[in-house]
């Protein structure tokens, strides 16, 4: 089975590199390398990259070099807490909360054009 196959969640011990050459020394060099365990933390919607977690770190790949990586599967654990991360959604903007707190709208500031105080931009 090939590692783009995988899902989030699931665990994986890699068998083998099936493409030589740049990109397979390349991902060899990450730790691609045969007997090492992983974990798919997350996949992108429509075939996008996949976030893996090799040992102790976590690398982005594209899914046509997830494709050059042959893997074994490994039965799932007990719910771990890198299961839960899987379904938390990420404060992508979270200084923007700052703005639409409770008494936002009464912000005043003076314009640098105008030089006179304006209703609030943000």
């Amino acid at each position: 089975m090939m590692l783009a196959e995988l899902g989030p969640g699931q665990r994986f011990e890699v068998l083998r590199i099936v493409f030589g050459g740049e990109i397979g020394k390349r991902l060899a060099d990450l730790g691609f390398i045969s007997g090492t365990e992983g974990e798919v933390v997350r996949a992108a919607l429509f075939r996008g990259p996949m976030q893996i977690r090799l040992g102790d770190y976590d690398l982005i790949m594209r899914r046509h070099e997830a494709r050059l990586v042959e893997v074994n599967p490994l039965p799932q654990a007990a719910a771990s807490t890198s299961e839960s991360d899987v379904h938390m959604p990420l404060p992508l903007r979270p200084h923007i909360r700052s703005h639409f707190a409770h008494g936002a709208r009464d912000i005043r500031h003076i314009h640098r054009a105008f030089g006179k105080k304006s209703h609030s931009c943000h």
